[in-house]
């Protein structure tokens, strides 16, 4: 394993608060201090580059082969500078332990997951995934979670009228009280809900993940005056985790320019990453959607924390990943911040001009370069 010198880059460390042009040393796949590096194997100029954390995409969907959306991982990620992933629930009891075996073990990416209430998480893409309660099988989740506890970090459910049969609240109510039992977060996929958002936000607990954020069907998190409900803030105020989780259909300018106005950022961006969109408008990949948050006015330092040091508070692994601290894991993404006129789209093709693109260089996983971006002259 190389010993590697990243120098002269921009470091953006939001675990740290570090913003600084400075040197990123590793060693044997951790982050040294500069002072041990000794003769190193590899130099890398990052000059006028943004040194960063691997990037944690928190919500994605890569079961590939045991689910229509599902992607590889490692192609999907590691280009991206993302060197780890959380699967947004994509299989579910009955299925959970084929993902495990067949891609989380074999991905070079970190793979983390979410573990569907629907037995059979979400298969196909020519029905709706189930989230009626009656074909929860919670004793085998209980069983899952305890096993695959170094994996597993929550509950994914959706609190959708196309997806819970006519039951209503019924689903979260069955997941929050799942989630006690077992001592974990609940992941909430909230498009056209059965309630008021207001109403809705009630059941999260602090560290619950409210997925979705700036949805535009149905009710959303405005109310009819066009701002974010007090009972949002609140939510947001006690511990609620808000990701903006793009997805295809997921993301509506409108309400994330009227929310954004009102003060109310996402703590979390991640992309929600399918076959569908996987290249393709309007997600593309996640530096792609970190751009398109510049585009609205988001702080560069705030989108940098978003896909870094946040998410991994929420994995529990702070100072582990997300973060370039000395005896942190030597995951490291860098980005070249490229000027330019680039056009972001939204689920209903409204369009925001952007002038800047966060556009991958070079991904580092625990130590050992997986990609590089073949125009770049790091080395």
């Amino acid at each position: 394993m190389d010993d590697i010198l990243i120098k002269n880059g921009r470091v953006m460390d939001a675990y740290r608060g570090i913003d600084t042009i400075c040197d990123v040393c590793i060693k044997n796949g951790q982050i040294i201090e500069n002072t041990d590096i000794g003769t190193p194997d590899v130099v890398i100029d990052a000059t006028n580059c943004l040194v960063v954390p691997g990037l944690i995409d928190y919500h994605a969907h890569v079961f590939q082969k045991g689910t229509d959306a599902g992607v590889s991982p490692d192609v999907a990620m590691l280009p991206n500078g993302v060197t780890t992933v959380v699967d947004g629930g994509s299989s579910g009891s009955a299925n959970y332990e084929s993902f495990y075996t067949d891609t989380i073990m074999h991905s070079t990416v970190r793979v983390k997951s979410f573990i569907a209430l629907s037995s059979d998480g979400q298969i196909s893409m020519n029905k709706p995934d189930t989230y009626d309660v009656r074909y929860c099988d919670e004793n085998k989740i209980k069983y899952l979670a305890e096993k695959y506890k170094d994996n597993i970090l929550g509950i994914k459910l959706k609190q959708t009228k196309n997806n819970i049969n006519n039951t209503g609240l019924e689903p979260i109510q069955k997941a929050v009280l799942l989630a006690e039992q077992i001592g974990c977060r609940i992941n909430v996929h909230v498009i056209d809900p059965p309630c008021p958002t207001d109403e809705l936000v009630k059941y999260f607990r602090p560290g619950d993940i409210f997925t979705h954020v700036y949805h535009g069907t149905g009710n959303t998190i405005l109310d009819e005056k066009g701002h974010v409900f007090p009972e949002v803030w609140k939510a947001k105020k006690r511990g609620v985790i808000f990701d903006a989780c793009n997805g295809k259909n997921n993301f509506d300018f409108a309400i994330a320019k009227k929310a954004m106005i009102d003060g109310f950022y996402p703590d979390i961006i991640s992309s929600d990453i399918t076959m569908m969109t996987l290249y393709k408008h309007p997600a593309i990949a996640l530096p792609w959607i970190m751009s398109k948050y510049l585009a609205l006015g988001m702080d560069l330092q705030a989108v940098i924390a978003a896909v870094t040091a946040v998410p991994a508070k929420c994995m529990e692994m702070e100072g582990e990943i997300g973060t370039l601290q000395p005896g942190a894991c030597a995951d490291v993404a860098v980005l070249k911040n490229t000027s330019g006129k680039f056009s972001f789209f939204d689920a209903k093709e409204a369009c925001v001009e952007g002038k800047q693109l966060l556009v991958p260089q070079l991904t580092i996983r625990e130590g050992t370069i997986v990609y590089k971006n073949l125009s770049s002259t790091l080395y």
